[in-house]
């Protein structure tokens, strides 16, 4: 899909910010739902790029560029950024893929009455908003009153070699648990780490490995090796590799009505992950999932309850068949509809109109 020659290339910046859960961090968020976007479509030459950390933004820096894209910013520097920005005549972009304005009781973010504003300032002055899905982009443009795009993540299957001759399953057996943030499991969660430790009691010759933030409960897994956490090409590469049996996708649904919306925001991005990679996986009964996989087909859908995900945990662990059929349809599934390629298709209609005099300049 390269650009002609009468097109505009847009340079680009990112501004990067601070984890929300964590200060010491830059945002893992804004590298897996757009570095493999933008670095698609700068090979494409659609694009340029940069990320630049929002305390080392000025005018400086925003006169190099085009076009400035924010994801789940809420400080107010970055509102000063996306005002300088505007003031510049550049083109702003505010993206979300979670609904910060009604966040769980888990949240370790606090949204006091600055965040709010800031939050709600971003969606209504940016040039452009975006949105990972259809309910994100409903509440988006109730605050905006007018267009929100709907982006979903996805994955560049050109950036490294995921082709199905890798797949292979690892003797003996392991399983990937992979969750950031805080496990988003609240009436179930007793349930679910209860019925995870009786199925390994059962299985002694399965083993754990566990990707993303330390949880509570952890350290009562039996065999589970906690593997930290790493930038998101380098985390796909590595499960590529480790010939996993399947993984499971724990997510609260309505058993935990309180926190039902925000969760039914989240993106199926681990759908993604896990279909690309020919991992099959049992996913929670959700909103999220349910309306991404189909049961038995490209999936495992279990309801939130422990004799559901016991079943699904045999089931998954017995039955080679079935998995090697998820594999094969999750994979032909999620290359269809989240390569990166139809999604750049889709964000190439939140930069400016390229034929516009403004974007001449």
């Amino acid at each position: 899909m390269p650009a002609s020659q009468t097109t505009k290339v847009f340079r680009l910046l990112v501004v990067q910010r601070r984890s929300m859960t964590d200060g010491r961090m830059k945002s893992r968020t804004i590298g897996a739902r757009f570095a493999p976007l933008l670095s698609y479509m700068q090979r494409h030459q659609l694009i340029e790029w940069e990320q630049i950390s929002e305390e080392e933004v000025g005018i400086s820096y925003l006169h190099r560029f085009d076009v400035v894209l924010f994801n789940k910013h809420v400080s107010n520097g970055s509102l000063k950024i996306m005002r300088m920005a505007n003031e510049l005549g550049l083109h702003t972009i505010y993206d979300l893929d979670d609904w910060l304005l009604d966040l769980p009781s888990w949240s370790v973010l606090e949204m006091n009455e600055d965040v709010l504003y800031n939050v709600l300032a971003m969606i209504r002055e940016a040039s452009a908003a975006t949105a990972s899905n259809h309910l994100l982009q409903e509440r988006m443009h109730k605050v905006r009153r007018s267009e929100v795009l709907t982006i979903p993540n996805g994955f560049d299957d050109h950036a490294f070699d995921i082709s199905p001759e890798l797949w292979h399953e690892q003797q003996p057996p392991k399983i990937i648990f992979s969750n950031l943030d805080g496990i988003k499991l609240i009436h179930f969660r007793k349930a679910f780490f209860a019925t995870l430790r009786a199925f390994l009691t059962k299985h002694e010759s399965v083993s754990i490995d566990f990707w993303g933030d330390p949880f509570p409960e952890l350290n009562s897994i039996p065999r589970v090796t906690h593997r930290g956490s790493r930038g998101n090409i380098e985390y796909k590469k590595a499960i590529r590799d480790e010939g996993y049996l399947f993984a499971i996708v724990p997510l609260g649904a309505e058993e935990d009505p309180d926190t039902l919306f925000f969760n039914s925001c989240k993106s199926p991005i681990k759908y993604a992950d896990y279909g690309s990679l020919g991992i099959p996986a049992i996913y929670s009964d959700c909103p999220a999932y349910r309306e991404n996989v189909k049961h038995l087909d490209t999936g495992y859908i279990a309801a939130n309850n422990a004799e559901s995900w016991e079943h699904a945990l045999e089931e998954m662990f017995r039955n080679h068949a079935l998995r090697q059929s998820i594999r094969v349809n999750a994979y032909a599934d999620v290359t269809e509809r989240f390569g990166v390629r139809r999604i750049a298709d889709m964000f190439m209609n939140a930069l400016p109109d390229p034929t516009s005099p403004s974007s001449q300049t």
